[in-house]
């Protein structure tokens, strides 16, 4: 992909896949990009979501924890943006067919309250730029059609992103403090972290987001929320029956193409809780409206 004119068309081809609820159908009729290729194409695809209206509201850092960078051949985390139309308040209901083989991570994200400069971001000079502190439900459309590695596909579907529902938020706490995490699918618990500090742990991947950020003549602003990143992989809502059967870890989960067993299961209901941060909590349905939140 090396005319600008391919960039263009790729990108219509992307946003009406992405309206359709049909993500990233060129990369299934064998479209590959390298790294850089994928976020100019993300970077278009968001010139004309804004070109319709839609805004940026911040951005998202996915692949943090080194599980998921090598089940996308990665060596690095990767970055998605935040869109004004898909904010959502904890104890929305959302439609399943909303989202292409709908997923969840569940994270810690912040709200800015002053900008970040490129050349002083450290982890405490971003600390002290944060006004408040979420427990978040990310949502995936968990689909990616290449063979491995599949890290520009992976960018270029802007890092799978498809919203994100929030908790009201809390202060971030004046001093180093612990958390631990848990997900929970229809009020069993399917995933938990232990002992994560504040700042060091959470905002660990934020410098590394700016420096990115900055490579394109862009930085983090006062008002933009930021999902820090899950420290496990995305879970599919399709989930295989009987309840009793294990959870895996889906190590490879950068190879799901949206199959699903033929014995099945939809979540209704995933539950996010930080036992420093609060929970939030969101339904899901075959038929459901959407609740917004106010945008930071």
């Amino acid at each position: 992909m090396t005319q600008a004119a391919d960039v263009a068309h790729l990108a219509e081809q992307m946003l009406r896949d992405y309206d359709a609820h049909t993500p990233g159908t060129p990369f299934a009729n064998g479209l590959r990009l390298s790294v850089e290729e994928a976020y100019q194409l993300q970077k278009r695809v968001a010139q004309l979501r804004e070109n319709r209206g839609e805004r940026i509201v911040g951005y998202k850092i996915g692949c943090v924890c080194p599980g998921n960078q090598e089940s996308n051949g990665l060596s690095h985390p990767v970055y998605g943006r935040l869109w004004s139309s898909e904010q959502y308040a904890s104890g929305v209901t959302l439609a399943t067919s909303e989202f292409a083989n709908a997923a969840i991570e569940g994270e810690l994200a912040i709200s800015l309250c002053k900008d970040v400069e490129p050349h002083d971001a450290s982890i405490s000079v971003i600390a002290a730029a944060v006004e408040r502190v979420f427990t978040v439900i990310e949502l995936h459309n968990l689909v990616l059609h290449g063979g491995y590695p599949t890290g520009a596909e992976l960018i270029g579907n802007n890092a799978i992103h498809a919203g994100v529902v929030r908790s009201a938020g809390t202060r971030p706490p004046k001093a180093s403090a612990c958390t631990d995490l848990s997900v929970a699918l229809d009020g069993r618990t399917v995933g938990h972290w232990s002992e994560r500090w504040w700042p060091d742990d959470i905002l660990e991947a934020v410098p590394w987001l700016v420096a990115e950020l900055a490579r394109d003549e862009r930085q983090l602003m006062a008002g933009q929320v930021i999902l820090a990143g899950a420290w496990g992989p995305p879970l599919a809502l399709e989930r295989p029956t009987p309840p009793e059967t294990p959870m895996v870890s889906q190590p490879g989960w950068a190879s799901v193409h949206g199959d699903v067993e033929s014995k099945s299961q939809t979540v209704s209901r995933v539950e996010v809780i930080s036992s420093l941060f609060g929970e939030v909590a969101a339904s899901f349905s075959n038929e459901a409206g959407k609740d917004y939140v106010c945008e930071p």
